[in-house]
C-alpha cells in the first residue's frame, strides 16, 4: 500500500557519547485482519476463514541506530524481527532478526550496507505495486522475484538531478555455504544493478541481476539465472499509474524460485492508485506471467486482478480492505509450484485463487 500501516508506536532514545551524536530508533507494525480464501486448485480443499497477523504489512518489531561520526559521516545498523501476533511466534523461519539485519555506513558518497536486505528487484516492484506486496492483491502473487538476500553488500548513490544507482552483490544469497562448498542451499552469488530516475511526478527505474548457483554436488554447478526488470509511475494528481515488465531466462530450471519444475518466465503488472478525499485510496492491478515447464509441454500461464481500498485514521493507523482473484491454465496447476495463489505480506496462498481481506 502507498504507506505502511503502523500502530505501535515509535520512540527514539537520544544518548550523547563524548565524542559523536547517536540515536537508537525502536519502531514497530502491528498488523491484524480477517482473511478469507476460496476456489482451491485441489477441489478437496474447502474454504478458510481466520484472524491472521501481518496481512497488509508484515508485522515487526525493530531497531534502528545511527552514530554521526563527523566529517559528513554516518554509520547505521537495521535489526528487524517478524512477529506472528496472532500466536506471538517469530516469523521468517524461526529467525531472530529474518526481516532485516544489517550495518551501513553513508557520507557524500552514498551509502554502502552489509547484511540480511532486500534485492533490487524486490524494491522496485513494492514501489510500482499499488498494494505495496501486501493483502491478497499483493503483486508478488504473481509476479516472480526475490525478496530478502543474505550477506549482500549494497551500494546506493546519491541523486544526480533525479538520476541514482543501487548495487548489490552477495557470496552466499541463501544461506552459509558448507564445508567443502557442497551446499546448493548456501553456495549461490548474486549480482545487481538498478539505475533510477525520478523527476517530479515521474518514476522510471531498470533492474538488471544475475543469481549463479556455484559449486555443489548436483548436475547444474554454474546454472545462472538472468533478470531483467522494467518498469515507471506517472502520478496525475487524479491517479497514479503504474506499470512494471519483466524477463527471467533460465540455463536449465529457475533453481531459485522453481527448482527442476519451471524455465523462463516472462511477466508484466499493471495498477493505479485513485486517492478519495484527503485520507483515502481506491487500488487496482492486474498482473500476468508464463513460464516454460520443464520437460517440454504448454507454457504455464497465470494471471492475477485486485482492487481494494485504505483509509487512514491517522498518520500512523489505518484500514483496509481488499479483494483479489487468481487464474491459472491446466499446464500451471499440472505443475503445482507453478501455479499462483492469493498470498498476503506474510501467508502463501496455499493453492487458493480467491481471497478478501478485512484489517487494521
Amino acid at each position: 500500500m502507498q504507506q505502511k500501516l503502523a500502530a505501535l508506536a515509535i520512540t527514539t532514545l537520544v544518548c550523547a557519547p563524548a565524542l559523536a551524536q547517536s540515536n537508537v530508533t525502536v519502531y514497530g507494525v502491528a498488523d491484524m485482519g480477517y482473511v478469507w480464501r476460496g476456489n482451491n486448485i485441489d477441489d478437496d480443499v474447502r474454504n478458510r476463514s481466520g484472524i491472521d497477523s501481518g496481512v497488509a504489512n508484515g508485522s515487526r518489531l525493530g531497531f534502528r541506530g545511527t552514530e554521526d561520526l563527523g566529517n559528513g559521516l554516518k554509520a547505521g545498523f537495521v535489526l528487524e524481527q517478524g512477529i506472528m501476533m496472532d500466536t506471538g511466534d517469530s516469523a521468517q523461519g524461526g529467525r531472530t532478526f529474518g526481516r532485516q539485519a544489517f550495518v551501513s555506513l553513508s557520507g557524500g558518497f552514498g551509502t554502502v550496507g552489509l547484511g540480511r536486505q532486500y534485492g533490487t528487484g524486490y524494491l522496485l516492484l513494492d514501489s510500482l505495486d499499488p498494494f505495496s506486496t501486501g493483502t491478497v492483491g499483493a503483486a508478488n502473487n504473481i509476479y516472480l522475484g526475490e525478496g530478502r538476500l543474505d550477506n549482500l553488500l549494497t551500494y546506493v548513490s546519491p541523486s544526480w538531478g533525479g538520476l541514482s544507482v543501487a548495487a548489490a552483490y552477495t557470496m552466499n544469497a541463501y544461506g552459509n555455504e558448507s564445508a567443502g562448498n557442497e551446499s546448493a542451499g548456501g553456495d549461490i552469488r548474486a549480482w545487481m544493478i538498478s539505475p533510477k530516475y525520478v523527476r517530479g511526478p515521474l518514476m522510471a527505474a531498470l533492474s538488471v541481476s544475475q543469481i549463479k548457483l556455484g559449486s555443489t554436488v548436483g548436475a547444474n554447478d554454474g546454472d545462472r539465472v538472468r533478470i531483467v526488470d522494467l518498469g515507471a509511475s506517472y502520478d496525475f494528481g487524479l491517479a497514479k499509474l503504474s506499470a512494471l515488465y519483466g524477463m527471467r531466462k533460465a540455463d536449465a530450471t529457475d533453481f531459485g524460485l522453481f527448482p527442476g519444475t519451471g524455465g523462463d518466465s516472462r511477466q508484466w503488472l499493471v495498477g493505479v492508485s485513485v486517492p478519495v478525499g484527503a485520507s483515502g485510496n481506491v487500488l487496482a492491478s492486474y498482473g500476468h506471467r508464463k513460464t516454460e515447464v520443464a520437460g517440454g509441454g504448454d507454457d504455464a500461464r497465470s494471471s492475477q486482478w485486485a482492487v481494494g481500498y485504505e483509509h487512514w485514521l491517522s498518520k500512523r493507523t489505518g484500514l483496509y480492505a481488499t479483494y483479489a482473484a487468481a487464474g491459472n491454465n491446466d499446464a500451471a496447476e499440472a505443475a503445482g509450484a507453478l501455479a499462483t495463489s492469493t498470498g498476503d505480506a506474510t501467508r502463501g496462498g496455499d493453492g487458493y485463487q480467491r481471497g478478501f481481506n478485512l484489517g487494521i
